[in-house]
């Protein structure tokens, strides 16, 4: 897996909290339609860190937001950005016998040539588990460059439903979420922190601006392909964070899906694509999921007022 392409799978997996006026060059990328026996449903591939001042978003975001009656998020957001969660996570990656001698002298010397590299004090490291100094370094990367989980799509999708009072659902809860790291085996945890590592493509892949094109571009071939390599190189990984969770969210999206309620399902967008991804997963269960089109090739705002309709409810 090149450097590029794992930098880019955390922009895109990861639920964490380009340019300055970054406007998208498709109409609605990253976004299906579910046809239901009942409705049509939407899926929307999220990019969980955006710049801090990236507020436009395609008109196709919005229209699908506006004919949902609910919202189905990979977690409760809200519930991970409690200060007692945090703590609890960060007790959870605490080592007794500290990084370097849990992953080596070689990987070691890795890690404090990529601190060295993007500025990061290896002491952020030090007392860590491999899979929290691997969360460590990509986001001390991406706020440096900008990015905040605060402007993700995600976030402020979540921000919305917050304020016009729609349905909210999760297809895990956050204790299991959490639990994706925090319960890592050894030997996951350190090709966690490898597929950190790996950086084949030198500084090329280093610019977070460069790697939101493709979702901005909706380059789905893009992503199917960095699946595709995380897969064959890191193995363990992709089997944990992606294809195993996109087969255990079956079963509530189907409940979800059959319903007769519009739903809009917002997960990062390396969860949609690809052979084990939640579109073929869906397809295999006989849902027909087409990409959407959006009515008008036009920009919407994130940070917006509640929906009049909210405060007729």
């Amino acid at each position: 897996m090149s450097r590029r392409g794992l930098q880019f799978w955390f922009l895109l997996v990861i639920s964490l909290s380009a340019c300055a006026q970054a406007q998208a060059d498709a109409d609605s990328p990253f976004l299906w339609q579910v046809h239901g026996p009942k409705t049509t449903h939407y899926l929307l591939g999220s990019v969980h860190l955006l710049p801090e001042r990236a507020q436009d978003l395609p008109v196709g975001i919005q229209d699908a937001y506006d004919a949902a009656e609910g919202v189905v998020f990979e977690t409760d957001i809200g519930a991970l950005a409690r200060p007692e969660v945090q703590v609890a996570m960060l007790a959870s990656a605490r080592s007794q016998q500290g990084l370097k001698a849990q992953i080596g002298d070689k990987m070691y010397a890795q890690l404090l040539k990529r601190a060295a590299r993007i500025g990061m004090p290896v002491s952020a490291c030090d007392p860590f588990r491999p899979w929290f100094c691997a969360m460590t370094m990509e986001v001390f990367s991406y706020r440096k460059a900008g990015f905040s989980g605060d402007n993700g799509i995600d976030r402020q999708v979540y921000d919305w439903v917050r304020e016009d009072a729609k349905d909210l659902h999760w297809l895990e809860q956050p204790a299991a979420h959490i639990g994706l790291f925090t319960g890592m085996s050894e030997a996951l945890s350190r090709e966690f922190l490898a597929s950190a590592l790996d950086d084949r493509d030198g500084d090329a892949g280093d610019d977070p601006a460069e790697l939101l094109r493709a979702w901005k571009d909706n380059d789905v071939a893009s992503i199917e392909t960095l699946d595709r390599q995380l897969k064959t190189s890191y193995p363990g990984v992709y089997e944990h964070l992606l294809a195993e969770r996109n087969r255990n969210w079956m079963p509530q999206l189907k409940r979800l899906l059959d319903g007769g309620e519009p739903q809009l399902v917002v997960v990062g967008a390396a969860h949609l694509v690809g052979p084990d991804g939640v579109i073929a997963l869906l397809r295999a269960r006989g849902y027909k999921v087409l990409p959407y089109v959006a009515v008008e090739s036009q920009l919407v705002t994130m940070k917006r007022a509640p929906l009049v309709q909210a405060a007729l409810r």
